[in-house]
């Protein structure tokens, strides 16, 4: 991210552009609410004004092995650094004053396995570990309390109570199809599954000349998924199209919010570019079964109030950041730097937190968003 961190290059559009045409249409259609949006957002194209809060660097502690560093932080401004391929995670509170260790690797109660997969999130009440075949609950001060074994294999997190997970299944001919399931669970034994979406044929570009395949996150059909746990809502979709599902967490649509919009053509070039290959005979197939468009959306997350945003894909590897009011109103289109995490992203009441490069380490960054002040409090 630039020195100047601006988060995009437009210019503010007037509320002039709310002319005849641009308006969203909201029809009900098969018994779900519609909300038909316009190409353009109605309040034009911003820049958002910045500043930096706090910079937590977690290689400031000398235990610290991280690698790959993942984030949560709760209202409260706590926030737990974490390597899921490790099993590793580390507390700092609102001040950013180093607080311990979160769990242990091993096997016991409240251990985790390097192998099995890390997944740390802030839920009340206290903190959730998930990892291989289980999930422990933390208090606050980060003491363990419970764990319980889990069937449904972890995807991402919702809440204390639910997550999601993606199991796939083959039919006789081998056809791949994945599910998109919200699993609701209970420290006691308590659990069911959603079925949120079925889908066929996405998860992976298959290789047409042999087992396996290729996945990555620009142009490989697959789902989008996110929740708000403060107003149980779901939001997700397959990326292929412009067309975002909220639902409730029995998983019924509530609403679909779609937007005009036209997926982006690529070549071979491109192609190196998202999964960085040279052209050489053993990945000829890549580029023979590699689509030649891009998907629509990388992802969605919350926002404050009960704002969407989501990640429109206009590039190889580069977004624009499109965001919805509560009833899906296409608001505003943000242009997003490049070098934005978009994956390690997390919103909240003031602004957000990111993982960005700071010479040889990676930091944890907080940045205040100064404008926008019917999402984003001061």
């Amino acid at each position: 991210m630039k020195r100047s961190f601006l988060l995009g290059i437009g210019i503010f559009a007037a509320t002039s552009l709310l002319c005849a045409g641009q308006d969203v249409q909201f029809k009900t259609i098969d018994g779900v609410r519609h909300a038909l949006n316009p190409a353009k957002p109605l309040k034009g194209t911003i820049t958002l004004e910045v500043e930096r809060t706090r910079t937590i660097n977690p290689y400031d502690q000398s235990d610290v092995g991280m690698r790959m560093i993942r984030s949560s932080r709760d209202a409260a401004g706590n926030v737990i650094l974490y390597d899921p391929n490790h099993a590793e995670g580390h507390r700092f509170d609102a001040t950013g004053k180093y607080i311990g260790l979160v769990s242990k690797k091993g096997q016991g109660p409240g251990e985790f396995n390097a192998q099995q997969g890390y997944w740390i999130h802030f839920h009340d009440p206290g903190i959730w570990v998930f990892g291989g075949s289980k999930v422990a609950h933390f208090d606050a001060s980060g003491a363990f309390l419970k764990e319980k074994s889990l069937k449904n294999r972890y995807s991402s997190g919702v809440d204390g109570s639910h997550y999601f997970s993606l199991p796939t299944s083959f039919d006789s001919q081998k056809k791949r199809t994945l599910s998109l399931k919200l699993i609701a669970f209970d420290m006691e034994g308590t659990k069911s599954a959603v079925d949120l979406l079925p889908a066929a044929s996405i998860g992976m570009i298959v290789n047409p000349n042999g087992p396996g395949g290729l996945v990555e996150g620009w142009a490989t059909p697959n789902y989008f998924y996110m929740a708000d746990p403060l107003r149980q809502r779901i939001f997700c979709g397959l990326n292929l199209e412009y067309k975002i599902r909220m639902k409730d967490y029995a998983g019924k649509d509530l609403l679909i919010i779609e937007r005009p919009y036209e997926s982006v053509k690529i070549g071979r070039k491109d192609v190196e570019v998202l999964i960085g290959i040279a052209k050489q005979d053993f990945f000829k197939w890549i580029y023979d079964a590699f689509p030649d468009r891009l998907a629509a959306i990388k992802n969605v997350l919350a926002l404050p109030k009960g704002y969407l945003g989501v990640f429109r894909i206009t590039g190889p590897k580069k977004t624009e950041l499109d965001i919805f009011d509560p009833e899906g109103r296409y608001l505003y289109a943000v242009v997003v730097p490049a070098d934005l995490r978009i994956d390690d992203l997390q919103f909240f009441a003031s602004g957000f937190g990111v993982m960005e490069q700071d010479g040889d380490y990676t930091v944890y960054r907080e940045y205040r968003i100064k404008n926008l002040p019917e999402i984003f409090e001061k």
